[in-house]
């Protein structure tokens, strides 16, 4: 089982930042998961509400700042909001990025962005909204590997999955039980389960066979899950 950073090492670092990004990958998280909205001149930025009043000084609607008014907060510990430019220059070679896609309509914008990079294949498009996911479908021409998220009606979502013909589901961990685990594989699917902090659970999801562990402490769970594996 893999360790998924969440929006980096959300515990561990600020939310959506570029050191949250890089303490995931410090600590040996293969994949990284990021949140992504748009500014209102158009820039792709990491941010996980609608709003910068949680996790920034300031307060607004993203949709309704410049990237200079949102490169002007703070995000915690003097780190800056990142684009998604700055995201996948941290991620490259390194790790394989899960993208959130929050909203609808900014489809081409990301694959495009993603495609300069040449990182088509480093980067995992992740949303609850199917039609975000058709978008980048289209966007691709059929090349983006995509995933689903959900938390509640799991079989149902599995035939969303079938559908969208995505590579991995993401339920949360209280959806995930032995018969879900076994018809996802049936259907070739990685099973990326979140968000787990703690340890039992974790545990559980490894017995399970659970693909990816999305945490928001990548660096306990890894040691954790290291000195678990072998008696498992």
């Amino acid at each position: 089982m893999e360790i998924v950073g969440h929006r980096g090492a959300a515990g561990e670092a600020p939310e959506n930042t570029l050191k949250a990004i890089l303490k995931g990958i410090k600590c040996g998280a293969k994949y990284i998961e990021i949140d992504v909205r748009r500014s209102s001149d158009g820039a792709l930025v990491l941010m996980h509400d609608e709003t910068v009043d949680r996790t920034t000084d300031g307060s607004g609607r993203v949709s309704e700042m410049t990237l200079k008014e949102l490169r002007d907060l703070n995000a915690g510990e003097g780190e800056p909001v990142p684009t998604l430019e700055e995201a996948l220059d941290a991620v490259r070679g390194k790790a394989v990025l899960l993208l959130e896609l929050k909203e609808a309509g900014y489809e081409r914008h990301v694959w495009r962005t993603v495609s300069s990079y040449d990182m088509e294949g480093e980067v995992v498009f992740i949303s609850f909204l199917p039609e975000a996911l058709r978008g980048v479908a289209e966007a691709s021409g059929g090349r983006a590997r995509l995933g689903i998220i959900f938390y509640s009606r799991p079989w149902d979502w599995l035939e969303v999955a079938n559908r969208l013909k995505v590579e991995m589901v993401a339920p949360h961990y209280k959806l995930v039980t032995a018969d879900f685990v076994k018809a996802a594989k049936r259907r070739s699917l990685l099973i990326n389960s979140w968000t787990v902090n703690e340890e039992k659970i974790a545990e559980r999801m490894l017995r399970l066979g659970v693909d990816l562990l999305t945490t928001d402490y990548p660096c306990r769970m890894i040691g954790f899950l290291k000195r678990i594996t072998p008696l498992v």
